[in-house]
């Protein structure tokens, strides 16, 4: 029986032989897999395990030749994960940090008030409630405004150069984002494993999204 995680490594693999080849793709991707963070803890510092970084080997080798940019959350892992991916990939730049995506990310607007929130009920909670959508969280932003903000500025910064631009991040990103945009209460069991990513490309209507078998257009207005 497959694990998980070799299950949505597999997902990403078929992921990006799905979409175009012609136009610049933002990958926006759930850090690879690291170990259990303890109870009460933010795991900032934990490093991806020698899991984490087969599948990270695995999935850069099979960007080759497509890898354009990089760009990641400020936290340890998400930065190790485009980094092997880059390095897999031959792809000789910088990862671009970016705290859209991470520490604090795009959800959040006071870190301190907002740390309340998990705090009080945990990642999943937090999670659950941003992809619900049903307004904003004490310290946080409302979760479709910060959706469509993000999915903006990972299409702007890809630019015009056709091929797959990474964006690094966390679960409780990734999960809200793809939920907003496709302006569903996504079931917990679709919610991203290490990873698993959604593609965003451009359409004259506005973008393109493809999430684990999950396809829609979304107007330009959204």
């Amino acid at each position: 029986m497959k694990d998980a995680t070799t299950t949505s490594l597999e997902r990403t693999l078929s992921l990006i032989q799905s979409v175009p080849d012609s136009l610049p793709v933002a990958l926006l991707l759930r850090h690879s897999a690291r170990d259990d963070i303890m109870d009460g803890g933010t795991g900032l510092d934990l490093p991806l395990n020698e899991l984490g970084v087969r599948m990270c080997h695995e999935l850069g080798r099979a960007l080759t030749g497509r890898l354009r940019s990089a760009w990641s959350s400020p936290v340890l892992r998400c930065v190790q994960t485009a980094e092997l991916l880059c390095q897999a990939a031959d792809l000789n730049k910088a990862v671009n940090l970016d705290r859209r995506l991470g520490a604090p990310g795009v959800y959040v607007l006071d870190e301190e008030i907002a740390w309340n929130n998990w705090l009080a009920n945990g990642n999943h909670g937090v999670i659950k409630h941003l992809v619900s959508g049903v307004g904003a969280l004490p310290g946080m932003a409302d979760p479709t405004e910060a959706a469509n903000a993000l999915v903006k500025h990972m299409l702007d910064n890809s630019g015009c150069e056709r091929g797959v631009h990474l964006f690094v991040s966390h679960d409780s990103i990734v999960a809200p984002t793809v939920a907003r945009v496709f302006d569903a209460d996504m079931r917990t069991s679709r919610w991203p494993d290490y990873l698993d990513a959604a593609a965003f490309w451009p359409s004259e209507e506005g973008y393109e999204v493809l999430y684990r078998g999950m396809a829609a257009s979304v107007g330009k207005s959204a």
